[in-house]
């Protein structure tokens, strides 16, 4: 039967210690992935007290909710139009053509105005209703019971109303806070409600208030008529004496110039202008072309009529052209006469004095074309200063007639200024008059408000659910809040990951029926079956740690006191016990405990007299047949129980034991109060440290662990004791609750 155990713990321990290093792989292989097991455990195992938590405040907003007093909402609609529907236009008087945006915030500000509640408040005689009175503040045996409550009840003030305030005044801060303005998106409607404890109060309220909005409009539209005709009567007649004096002014410059036709008044000069300027340029060409043919004609005053027949002024001359024509005819008819007659032939005279004759004329009319130059010169040049004379005179006229114009048109300008004026001001003084008597309004009812049937607020069911789920999610946060602080360690998996030891077994917390039961009652117990499996995985997994040396002197240790440690020693013992001879020692002789727990008499010789060597190991060794072990109580204590531990006769009486059993469990005292389980650990084969799941600090666990380390003490593994196994499943992923009911159900 014990075979069969050692093979199912064996195999126990190994699937354990494949889980483990699953768990390893998984975490180097996933590092970065968020662990949503891990928040959900978390919350799985605070579920109760979040759920009592958001019960018991659920609760309390409810009975706070029910006992609220009930207000109810009424609305109106309200058509607000950008313009009048007037039969005159008379929106400049009024300023209401705007369609701008601002326009409509205007509005809803006048609607949320003091003076209309005001008017309100007085049409219907709101003082005089509980609602709208001065608050005063409720006393409770002299106490203000108020001033500690999360919430305020309606009709209820926190603070004394101050003597002397106006009902009025204090009325509309109540009728402002209760009033609202909901203007509807792309339309031309408005909201206007109110809320009040009385259904029928509140619909009264927002119909009046939509009624005096149209009512304040109306009376501002008569009040603006009748300041605008007023304005106008005073103003009109400054408008027409201004027309009168310009006009006057106007007929005096026209008569002073003689002005008939201000459109000619200019055509006439600029006329003038454009010929002066045309004629000029065409006397200052031919200037030019007559001053070129008189400086060529002055160089060669005193020529001969063979260089001023090579002037191109002469040559162009067509009398010159015949004139040379004809003396070349006769010079031609000479030379050919000569050839047939002597000079003194009467052909050759006649031909000779017609030459003469033709060349006399020639030079007797170039002489009148070289004069005849000059003349020309001279008189392009006179002509040529009297057009620009002209021209100056012209453009001056001009310019004066161009002044005159202005100042004309400015007389002219002002005066249709003045009329257009005193027209508009003329129309819309007419046009009051016609209008005054409408009482036109910019707005209407659209829908009047009615007394509603439900309550608008307060929402119960919508508060009790808000409050529900604000409590969870404290609660939630209060849970991370609490499992972040705590650093003790709960399970498996804190012991791999925090501690980076190994893990021998996970005794199970057992809670104990009978007063007088003991860990050894525990281990050989029917009914406890976890117990006791394991125990054995414990004893399996330091088997297995020294398989070709096994362990003989195994010491048992913890960081504080109550962990179950000593209750750690006798289980172990009695595990042992059932194959091998094993000697239980309780080496704390600070607070020994084991001989309590066996029922042992407390002055039986124990531990400190078989290392005084006063007595035998026979007389010491005191035998317990039902669990099969031998047991050394710590005996009398010590004045200083670390120098009997740290003694050579300690170490040879533990020597000498070696020789007698197989297994030696000492049970010492904690190792972070006292320094015995250090000095202890330097003697033993094996250390087996108890850590109470879900009591123990990290931060203790790791020092204690230093300690020992310092030492080089053979640590063995970890036992987590003490472990509630419902509660461990929520912290890890093992399935302890599986794994000990397994073993039940195999050993059943």
């Amino acid at each position: 039967m014990d075979d069969l155990r050692d093979l199912r713990d064996l195999r126990d321990l190994r699937d354990l210690r494949d889980l483990r290093a699953m768990r390893v792989h998984e975490e180097r292989g996933g590092e970065e992935v968020i662990d949503l097991r891990h928040y959900w455990n978390t919350i799985n195992r605070k579920k109760w007290p979040v759920i009592r938590f958001a019960a018991v405040t659920s609760i309390i907003a409810l009975l706070v909710v029910y006992a609220m007093t009930p207000v109810y909402q009424a609305t109106a609609t309200l058509l607000i139009e950008s313009q009048e529907a007037n039969v005159v236009s008379i929106q400049e008087v009024y300023g209401l053509g705007s369609q701008a945006q601002q326009y409509y915030e205007t509005q809803f500000e006048i609607l949320r105005s003091r003076p209309l509640a005001e008017r309100v408040i007085n049409e219907l005689d709101l003082t005089g209703y509980a609602e709208f009175e001065p608050e005063e503040q409720i006393l409770l045996f002299d106490f203000d019971w108020r001033a500690w409550l999360p919430f305020t009840l309606p009709g209820l003030a926190s603070t004394p109303a101050a003597e002397g305030v106006d009902p009025v005044i204090a009325a509309t801060e109540v009728y402002m806070e209760n009033l609202g303005v909901a203007p509807l998106r792309k339309t031309q409607l408005v909201n206007v409600s109110f809320e009040s404890e009385d259904p029928k109060l509140a619909a009264a309220i927002a119909n009046a208030h939509a009624s005096a909005y149209i009512e304040s409009s109306m009376d501002a539209r008569v009040d603006m008529t009748q300041s605008a005709s007023s304005w106008m009567n005073r103003r009109i007649g400054d408008l027409r004496q201004a027309l009168e004096e310009s006009e006057a002014r106007l007929q005096a410059f026209r008569e002073q110039e003689k002005i008939v036709d201000v459109e000619g008044l200019q055509s006439l000069p600029a006329k003038e202008i454009n010929e002066l300027s045309t004629r000029l340029i065409e006397v200052r060409r031919e200037l030019s072309q007559a001053k070129a043919a008189y400086l060529q004609v002055r160089q060669l005053e005193n020529a001969s009529v063979s260089q001023l027949s090579a002037l191109p002024a002469v040559l162009e001359d067509p009398l010159v052209q015949r004139l040379r024509e004809a003396s070349a005819n006769a010079e031609s008819k000479v030379a050919e006469l000569g050839k047939r007659y002597g000079p003194q032939h009467k052909k050759m005279i006649a031909a000779q004095s017609e030459l003469a004759a033709a060349n006399e004329s020639l030079a007797r009319h170039m002489g009148n074309v070289t004069g005849s130059l000059k003349t020309r010169y001279e008189n392009a040049r006179d002509q040529e200063r009297e057009l620009s004379d002209a021209l100056a005179r012209a453009k001056e006229q001009y310019h004066d007639f161009g002044r005159k114009e202005s100042k004309f048109r400015a007389l002219q300008q002002a005066v249709e200024s003045n009329r257009a004026l005193y027209d508009m001001f003329y129309n819309r003084i007419q046009e009051t008059a016609q209008t005054d008597d409408m009482e036109t309004a910019n707005a209407r009812v659209i829908s009047p408000a009615i007394a509603p049937e439900e309550p608008i607020k307060p929402n119960k069911k919508l508060i009790v659910a808000l409050v529900f789920v604000l409590s969870v999610v404290i609660g939630i946060i209060a849970a991370f809040l609490l499992e972040a602080v705590d650093n003790t360690i709960k399970s498996a998996q804190d012991v791999e990951e925090k501690l980076r030891r190994p893990l021998l077994g996970m005794v199970p917390l057992v809670k104990m029926k009978r007063k007088k039961a003991f860990a050894g009652h525990l281990f050989f117990d029917a009914t406890e079956h976890g117990f006791s499996e394991a125990v054995r995985t414990v004893r399996t997994g330091i088997s297995l740690s020294s398989l070709d040396n096994p362990y003989k002197v195994i010491m048992v240790t913890s960081s504080v006191c109550g962990e179950g440690k000593s209750t750690t020693s006798v289980s172990l013992a009695c595990a042992f016990g059932q194959m091998e001879k094993v000697l239980l020692i309780d080496a704390d002789m600070r607070r020994p405990s084991i001989a309590k727990e066996l029922e042992i008499v407390r002055d039986h010789l124990g531990l400190s007299e078989l290392v005084a060597g006063d007595v035998a190991v026979e007389e010491c060794i005191i035998h317990r047949p039902d669990e099969n072990i031998d047991i050394l109580i710590a005996g009398l204590i010590p004045p200083n129980p670390l120098e009997l531990l740290s003694s050579r006769k300690f170490n040879a009486t533990l020597k000498a034991l070696r020789e007698r059993y197989d297994r030696i469990i000492i049970d010492c005292a904690p190792i972070l109060p006292v320094s015995d389980a250090r000095v202890l650990s330097t003697m033993a084969d094996s250390l087996v440290y108890v850590v109470k799941a879900d009591a123990t600090s990290l931060n203790q666990v790791k020092s204690g662990l230093d300690h020992l380390d310092h030492v080089n003490a053979p640590i063995t593994g970890i036992v987590l004791n003490q472990l509630d196994v419902r509660k461990a499943e929520k912290y890890s992923d093992y399935g302890y609750g599986t794994y000990y009911e397994s073993y039940q159900s195999h050993t059943a």
